[in-house]
């Protein structure tokens, strides 16, 4: 019953999906860029030489070497006169101008004019910025939320921020309080409350008081998920929990954060599958093994790849020179090089005929390439070009 539920609320998911398209997809007219809505119609005309797909009512464009905002009408809500754009997140995009680095939001304002030598994209609502030799961190209305006080610098992550002086690693927290003095050789970011540390070639664990709650014991460590962390001892992978206690026992070549259910693991050279308490789910068969994703992992058998789902059964035969993760209900797979799409049942959705394509449709679209020219395709494989 549970695995019907399972699939029916796949195929839902796979619906929605299907019926989210972008309605202002990056539209190639020749060598020009414009806008189509997803009846593949223009209706922002092509007169840009790069467009990117629209983010809350807002697109950046490229003309004559300079980058600017446009509103779905195509009017222009930041002139094209940037010397650069970054990425949208969180409702700010970076913008570069005289060589500095600022901020505009999704409605076109300039929230943080062009002044700083370096800046971040926003991750929960902080960006890191320098000025002159250090950095510091501003807030979304720019101000200022931690002095310019460190050599480096890094995204917020779990609420607490990386920062370095000399080569050595601590954090702050949102607000710039040093949780960490810059101590450790080296330190991952934080994630699900805990984040590693490295003293003298080994690693161990701090929690988000600061405090070293594993001790600098391990090889090799990977991150925290459903409350157990991979590390490796004497060459070999095994699990512990937040007390330090061994979990499943160290045993296997290679191993995976807990990110879903199950997770792949290696040992006599092959791949399985386990569960959080070391119960092997699948034998231990396949060359390659992944996450799973929206209930199937892409695993490689006999040099070909295919999809099981997570009671071990070949969903997939493993037919395909090569296959992604499923996104959107679409995996990309390969075959004589070129790229297409498959659906969950392993029916070919977009023939291989893309020399470059992602994996990943982000409002129901994805950016490839053929005969050296770049376009955007929907979940169907409608291309939005002429």
């Amino acid at each position: 019953m549970k695995k019907l539920l399972s699939i029916s609320l796949l195929l839902i998911s796979l619906a929605l999906n299907a019926q989210q398209i972008a309605n202002r997809i990056p539209f190639l007219d020749g060598e020009k860029w414009g806008y189509a809505n997803s009846q593949d119609e223009l209706v922002v005309a092509a007169e840009y030489d790069e467009a990117y797909p629209f983010y809350e009512g807002a697109a950046k464009v490229k003309k004559n070497g300079f980058y600017g905002l446009i509103d779905e009408n195509g009017n222009i809500m930041v002139p094209v006169t940037l010397e650069s754009m970054g990425e949208w997140r969180e409702g700010m995009i970076r913008y570069s101008k005289g060589g500095k680095d600022g901020f505009y939001d999704s409605h076109g304002i300039r929230v943080v004019g062009a002044q700083y030598g370096l800046a971040s994209e926003f991750y929960e609502s902080r960006a890191y910025v320098k000025q002159g030799r250090m950095f510091g961190y501003i807030d979304k209305e720019g101000q200022r939320v931690v002095p310019f006080r460190y050599m480096e610098a890094f995204v917020f992550s779990d609420g607490m921020a990386k920062v370095g002086q000399k080569k050595r690693y601590g954090f702050i927290d949102r607000y710039g309080e040093e949780v960490v003095k810059p101590v450790y050789e080296y330190a991952s970011s934080f994630y699900n409350g805990y984040a590693s540390v490295k003293v003298r070639e080994k690693y161990g664990f701090l929690n988000k008081n600061g405090k070293l709650v594993i001790p600098c014991e391990y090889d090799n460590a990977y991150s925290f998920g459903h409350g157990i962390v991979p590390v490796q001892k004497d060459g070999k992978w095994g699990y512990i929990d937040a007390e330090n206690e061994t979990v499943i026992p160290f045993e296997f070549e290679a191993a995976n954060v807990f990110a879903n259910d199950y997770i792949p693991v290696k040992k006599n050279g092959l791949w399985g599958y386990i569960d959080e308490y070391g119960y092997e789910i699948t034998n231990f068969e396949y060359e390659d093994a992944a996450q799973f994703s929206e209930g199937l992992a892409r695993m490689k058998m006999s040099g070909k790849y295919g999809f099981i789902d997570d009671r071990g059964k070949i969903m997939i035969p493993c037919t395909f020179e090569y296959v992604s993760h499923f996104h959107c209900g679409r995996a990309l797979y390969k075959e004589n090089g070129l790229s297409g799409y498959i659906d969950p049942n392993g029916n070919i959705v977009i023939p291989a005929k893309y020399e470059k394509a992602g994996h990943i449709f982000d409002d129901g679209i994805v950016k490839v390439e053929a005969g050296g020219q770049a376009f955007w395709i929907d979940l169907n494989g409608v291309e939005y070009r002429r």
